[in-house]
């Protein structure tokens, strides 16, 4: 698993660009160092990765010295402009100023180490290693003698050091910067040549080898001087050369963000290797529902983003409205989020894109647009909640239907789920929920639903839901007459219920129930054993006969249901 190069302490290495065909090996010589940019690592050569001038004879410059020797000033340097470059072979140098000359064979010492006909150092470095590095702003001093003394600042990616940056004395005063970390020990300023710059290198001495210390260029001018430059010395001291000396060694640095990463581990050179953070793939797919209603919410999800870095942080979802501007309305990893539709939007439309923890971002996946319906739902007065409990006769609700859109509304009354009513309801009016004494009879003790549902012609809903509790103890009903042709005599009566122990059931019938006051005789007993009764009533006031039964069902101390079912028979 990759980790942060902020991880690596000061003297770490790192593999990094190329020379000769090979990677570059480089220190961490500070961290966040200042006047560098924020927070970033700083890094140096290890070793001298090549040996070449720092800028060349000037045949036509006005000082004489320059046209000797080259010239102090970095920036106007050869190599600074060399070092810089990502151009092919031979195509790296432009004339900085009106006397400047390349860097070829003529115009260094003895002929050594021209490098006019190279390719620009960055050429060999990979296009994600040239973007990585950071510009930063750099402090020089100048000579006295043609360039006004004092300094001056440039701004590059890959510099030479200062006197000043190494632990060294400032050259006529001037702080060009402050002293890395890395040198804060002095023995860090002394380094050997690689094999391969020794290898490569037209200048040859017998002490010119990889495994002893040799001079390195800086970036500070000799201040007294327009052609001397400063640079480390072998015991890692304050020294100096001319510009046009092929000789000297070359020890770069720049700047990486300490948001890259590196491999988890060292190589077996002891060397971590900067990780390329890939950005994460394009979320799969983005879902919005069909139906978009002003004032109400709505959920949007996404499909999953994969990255190759193992590093994905989450997601970012935008939205665009009326078809203005795309605004950020959600970041995170959960791959859904629940919008607020305002009442008024005509249109609505989302994208998505992943993050990961390097900071890189995908492309968007970006939905359709969809039409908002500004549409509002109907209104029911009151509020949900319990109507209490009845004993005797059903509950009744008095409510309103309003909707601000003034639509048509239908309302379906229903008890326990069971439809009571359906109408079109006079908007504002006043509306009654009941039923009838039958739908009343027929639900049994307990509790028991209300509901009242309002729908307008867009499918827009309001519900009031009401509970109730029904506890009714007794059933006491006489029926109708039945007419007679002569006196009675004789009847059997049967019953279909629930008249569990505790309960007190009482049937009485009569043959004169046209009188004001029938002769009731108590048949309970008999219905219950199926026996015939025979009346023992034989008078009557009123003109006719006629027979009447007369129920009464008590709950009584019963913990079972009671009911009647029916109650019929005949007589004669």
């Amino acid at each position: 698993m990759p980790q942060s190069i902020n991880n690596l302490a000061v003297g770490a290495k790192i593999k990094f660009g190329s020379i000769y065909g090979s990677p570059i090996v480089w220190l961490v010589a500070d961290k966040n160092h200042a006047g560098y940019p924020s927070s970033s690592i700083t890094f140096v050569a290890e070793k001298i990765i090549k040996l070449l001038c720092f800028d060349a004879i000037e045949v036509s410059n006005s000082d004489s010295n320059r046209r000797s020797y080259g010239n102090n000033r970095y920036l106007q340097a050869n190599l600074r402009q060399w070092l810089n470059s990502a151009a092919a072979a031979g195509a790296w140098y432009t004339a900085q100023h009106s006397a400047d000359a390349p860097p070829s064979n003529a115009n260094v010492w003895s002929n050594y180490n021209e490098y006019d006909a190279l390719a620009g150092f960055l050429n060999a470095f990979s296009v994600n290693e040239r973007n990585a590095l950071l510009s930063t702003t750099l402090t020089v001093a100048r000579n006295t003698v043609t360039d006004g003394g004092g300094s001056e600042t440039v701004a590059d990616k890959v510099f030479l050091l200062s006197n000043t940056e190494v632990g060294l004395a400032n050259e006529n005063g001037v702080a060009e910067g402050s002293i890395l970390s890395l040198f804060n020990t002095s023995s860090n300023r002394i380094t050997q040549p690689t094999a391969a710059a020794v290898s490569n290198s037209e200048y040859t001495n017998g002490s010119l080898t990889s495994s002893q210390p040799w001079y390195w260029w800086l970036r500070t001018p000799y201040a007294s001087s327009s052609y001397v430059v400063r640079g480390v010395d072998t015991d890692g001291s304050l020294g100096y050369s001319g510009a046009y000396n092929g000789d000297i060694g070359l020890r770069p640095a720049f700047n990486l963000s300490s948001g890259l990463l590196i491999s988890d581990s060292a190589d077996g050179d002891g060397c971590y290797t900067i990780v390329y953070n890939q950005a994460p793939t394009v979320p799969a797919s983005i879902s919005v529902p069909s139906e978009v209603i002003g004032g109400q919410s709505l959920t949007v999800t996404w499909g999953q983003s994969t990255d190759a870095d193992g590093n994905l942080s989450g997601y970012r979802l935008e939205r665009q409205y009326n078809g203005g501007s795309w605004a950020q309305i959600y970041e995170g990893s959960p791959r859904t989020y629940t919008d607020a539709i305002t009442f008024g939007w005509t249109s609505v439309r989302y994208r998505v894109k992943a993050y990961d923890a390097a900071g890189a971002e995908s492309g968007y996946t970006t939905s359709d647009t969809r039409t908002v319906t500004n549409n509002r739902d109907p209104v029911i007065s009151g509020s949900n909640g319990s109507l209490g409990s009845f004993t005797a006769s059903p509950p009744s609700y008095n409510y309103t239907v309003t909707d601000a859109d003034g639509d048509t509304v239908t309302v379906v009354e229903k008890l326990d789920g069971a439809t009571l009513r359906t109408y079109t309801p006079t908007l504002g009016a006043t509306n009654t929920l009941t039923f009838t004494a039958p739908q009343w009879r027929s639900i049994l003790n307990g509790n028991h639903t209300l509901t009242i549902t309002a729908t307008d012609p867009m499918g827009a809903t309001a519900t009031r839901t009401m509970t109730f509790t029904k506890a009714v103890t007794q059933v006491a009903f006489t029926t109708d007459i039945l007419a007679a042709d002569d006196m009675p005599t004789k009847a059997i009566i049967n019953i279909q219920g629930s008249f569990p122990a505790g309960s007190d059931l009482s049937i009485e019938i009569c043959n004169n129930a046209h009188d004001a006051s029938p002769a009731w005789e108590d048949i309970t007993t008999k219905v219950l054993n199926a026996q015939k009764h025979f009346f023992t009533n034989t008078t009557k006031t009123a003109a006719d006969w006629g027979v009447a039964l007369k129920v009464t069902l008590n709950k009584g101390t019963a913990t079972e249901t009671c009911y009647i079912h029916s109650i019929g028979g005949n007589f004669g």
